[in-house]
């Protein structure tokens, strides 16, 4: 597109210099106005008269024309590159040499800079410690026993729960696996847009996973200081124990009014602008993952 507009504004500038030129020739040499309607009225009298009239006076037109259409040739001629290949033996492979083409150095990228569609981009870099994966090695291993041999005495603590897990991936959620926090395994561990986490349990202890909440904002604080993560909890109550006006975390009494509330309050939509956010926010939940059940 470029070259096409430099071509036009050339071809624009070769015609208003032909046309300027030949326009002060005749003016001086046949006293000619070529911009006056006059001059062209008696031209054309002198012609339907048989008046002779200068050989020079056509020639002039002529040699403009020819100007015109060689610096128009010039301007669209096609370049052409010129590539010698020089013969060597059957055993070297040939390689072309270019000649009369200057070598084109890439062009440095230019930064271009980040327009934030959200109140953040990316979560800052994490607070972790550096031998996380040797406490993870150390210590993962008791936990999971420990983890197991709670639920068999509790099986509230069961974390498989796909009715509860697809009741939030059809609202749009991100279903995580359960992490361990400070010996808890929730029901369901899910995020959305806008760094939300859902945590919930089906027939829990309200103080556990009070006590878990807990645990989960103390991390985000001391890992990510500048960016509020906002932790909705809930109790699916099926044996009747909690009172929803007077609890500290939601309380449904039905998986069917757990289903009738996450589909009237779905995920905010993502758009393509946050998607690399949210998979940075993703990430960073997977990490936290990895790393509360050593603590």
């Amino acid at each position: 597109m470029r070259n096409k507009l430099e071509h036009i504004l050339l071809s624009v500038l070769l015609g208003l210099s032909i046309l300027l030129g030949l326009s002060f020739w005749l003016n001086t040499v046949f006293s000619f106005n070529l911009f006056c309607p006059a001059h062209w009225d008696e031209f054309a009298r002198l012609q339907a008269s048989h008046t002779p009239i200068a050989t020079g006076f056509y020639v002039s037109f002529a040699v403009a024309l020819l100007l015109f259409v060689i610096g128009f040739y010039l301007i669209y001629r096609p370049t052409k590159r010129h590539v010698v290949v020089e013969k060597q033996p059957d055993n070297i492979v040939t390689k072309p040499i270019v000649e009369d083409i200057p070598q084109q150095t890439e062009p440095e990228k230019e930064e271009t800079p980040v327009v934030a569609q959200m109140p953040i981009n990316r979560p800052p870099r994490l607070n972790l410690p550096k031998n996380m994966a040797q406490i993870a090695a150390q210590k993962n291993s008791a936990r999971e026993q420990s983890v197991v041999a709670k639920q068999k005495e509790d099986p509230s603590q069961n974390p498989y729960n796909p009715v509860v897990s697809e009741i939030f991936s059809n609202a749009g959620y991100i279903v995580k696996p359960n992490p361990t926090i400070s010996g808890f395994v929730p029901n369901l561990f899910a995020i959305g847009a806008n760094e939300i986490v859902w945590i919930g349990g089906i027939d829990c202890d309200v103080e556990k996973i009070m006590q878990a909440i807990e645990k989960l904002q103390s991390v985000f604080q001391s890992t990510l200081e500048d960016i509020p993560i906002n932790i909705n909890a809930f109790v699916l109550d099926n044996l009747n124990r909690y009172d929803s006006e007077n609890s500290p975390l939601m309380v449904f009494k039905s998986i069917d009014e757990l289903k009738e509330f996450i589909t009237e309050h779905p995920a905010d939509k993502i758009t393509d602008e946050e998607q690399e956010s949210f998979d940075s926010y993703s990430e960073y939940i997977d990490t936290i993952i990895q790393y509360i059940k050593n603590l």
